[in-house]
């Protein structure tokens, strides 16, 4: 039996695991009261986060939006839930130089001017 990860315990409490691991996760469980207290509990702040949001999930889809991948309704009804996520997730895909790149930049860029300068300071004060 493989071990049971973090990644596969989020994705059951999601319902998103695959179905022939969900008696394998739930025999774990079984015989591990930490981690099935642990389970309980995501799946309290899951209703929580549910409940909370339950206005806004209801409200139509904003006009303008990228397409989702998969089946999109035509009459345009509220959403109700999101629908379960089979199968590999990509990776999300950022710009090649997004904003925490360019401030690395500027700040190795600065520390590096700052260094040239105390030390071209530190050679001009030796020569006098």
């Amino acid at each position: 039996m493989l071990p049971i990860s973090e990644t596969e315990l989020n994705a059951y409490v999601d319902g998103e695991s695959f179905p022939e691991r969900q008696t394998v996760i739930e025999a774990w469980l079984a015989g591990d009261p930490a981690a099935a207290a642990r389970v309980r509990a995501w799946r309290r702040q899951n209703q929580a986060l549910r409940a909370a949001f339950a206005r806004v999930l209801s409200e139509p889809m904003p006009e303008g939006l990228p397409d989702f991948p998969g089946p999109r309704p035509a009459s345009g009804p509220r959403v109700t839930a999101l629908p379960p996520i089979h199968g590999a997730r990509r990776a999300p895909q950022r710009p090649p130089w997004d904003s925490y790149d360019r401030l690395a930049l500027v700040a190795a860029a600065s520390f590096l001017t700052g260094a040239g300068v105390a030390c071209l300071a530190g050679f001009l004060a030796g020569l006098h």
